[in-house]
């Protein structure tokens, strides 16, 4: 073990991107280029969000890394001003996460790499004074190793965010209505699409994002104000995105009433996987013409068109989702506290989620918790 070695840093231009990705293998969202966009596309907030990896070096050899994100809490409170202020006030409690798992080099050994992985993150969290690190969107199946050292480090695990994914499976769009949706939905989709394009409504894949960025990031906070947050998107995101991931793996689609954009998704194309990852709307115009639920149907139709075959669409209205074909995925969040005994603060979990019979006792303690 003494051959191996920890960094941890803020700064990507510490890393050789050649080395990074050579770990990360052929990924959008693993790969160096999406770190420096995420780096830089963090918004000025106060308290500003911050990025980190954490790195495992053998010799000269990366073999292993992390990516690490801490951002302020979204708080229910009804001014911008106020929400400043709390987040300010408790920017010390917020987690370290971890949105994606732990990569180990194909020729690396993980029973050593992820051990001092998890090292690097105890590092980082205390660098922060972070009183907590959490990794979730975790898959038991997938990452049963990880979960095995997850165990060994102290991490306790609860039921997780439920995500939703379609498994692209139609040659067309016609296809796709007749085999993924009931006939109820199929009809009442059908009368969205109707009364948004009497209502003088268009659908577009945006050829440049950047140009419409004022637009779109306008739309991003209005969904964020109606959450009483923020948006964690600077307001140049979508120039780093274009700088960094390539113009061709943003796809920003819109719904445009009259010529005025009014309600936007930013999804990202990862070969043959697309993620929605944002949502910009218009409220007064997109709910009374069902704008996000057309919208996500725009982009399984560019799916269908582009031979893409996964969509993925994040958390939230799963009943839209449900009824568009999408299924909802369990994932799991593994939490270490400092003070031990916490991890129900910080359970990180979204309101479909079910527990299942095969979740363990200290699970449901920390559901129970978190609920």
């Amino acid at each position: 073990m003494s051959d191996y070695r920890i960094l941890v840093t803020e700064d990507p231009t510490d890393i050789c991107q050649e080395s990074w990705d050579e770990v990360a293998g052929n990924s959008l969202h693993t790969s160096y280029n999406w770190q420096r966009f995420w780096t830089e596309a963090q918004a000025p907030t106060w308290p500003r969000s911050r990025t980190a990896m954490v790195l495992v070096y053998h010799g000269n050899k990366m073999v292993g890394h992390c990516g690490a994100y801490r951002y302020p809490y979204p708080l229910p409170l009804p001014s911008c001003w106020q929400r400043r202020i709390a987040r300010s006030l408790l920017w010390p409690l917020n987690p370290v996460n971890f949105h994606k798992h732990p990569v180990v080099h194909p020729q690396a050994d993980p029973d050593e790499v992820i051990p001092l992985l998890l090292d690097g993150v105890d590092q980082l969290r205390r660098r922060w004074l972070a009183p907590t690190a959490r990794f979730v969107l975790l898959d038991r199946e997938r990452d049963q190793l990880l979960f095995r050292y997850l165990e060994g480090k102290g991490y306790v695990f609860s039921p997780g965010i439920t995500d939703t994914h379609l498994e692209v499976k139609w040659s067309s769009f016609q296809d796709y209505l007749q085999g993924a949706m009931k006939s109820k939905h199929r009809n009442y989709l059908a009368r969205c699409y109707r009364r948004a394009i009497e209502a003088g409504t268009s659908f577009e894949v945006l050829s440049d994002p950047a140009a419409h960025s004022e637009q779109i990031i306008s739309l991003l906070r209005n969904v964020a104000d109606h959450n009483r947050s923020e948006t964690l998107y600077a307001s140049n995101f979508l120039q780093a995105a274009e700088q960094h991931l390539g113009r061709e793996n943003i796809v920003v689609i819109c719904a445009k009433v009259k010529g005025r954009i009014v309600a936007c998704t930013i999804n990202y194309r990862d070969h043959d996987k697309i993620t929605q990852k944002s949502l910009g709307m218009d409220y007064g115009l997109s709910q009374s013409l069902n704008l996000y639920r057309l919208i996500i149907a725009e982009g399984i139709k560019y799916a269908i068109k582009h031979k893409i075959k996964s969509v993925g669409c994040g958390f939230s209205q799963y009943e839209i989702k449900r009824r568009l074909g999408l299924e909802q995925i369990e994932t799991t969040t593994a939490i270490k506290t400092w003070p031990s005994g916490l991890a129900g603060v910080f359970a990180y979990r979204s309101g479909a989620m079910k527990v299942t019979s095969e979740t363990s006792s200290v699970s449901k303690a920390v559901s129970k918790a978190s609920t």
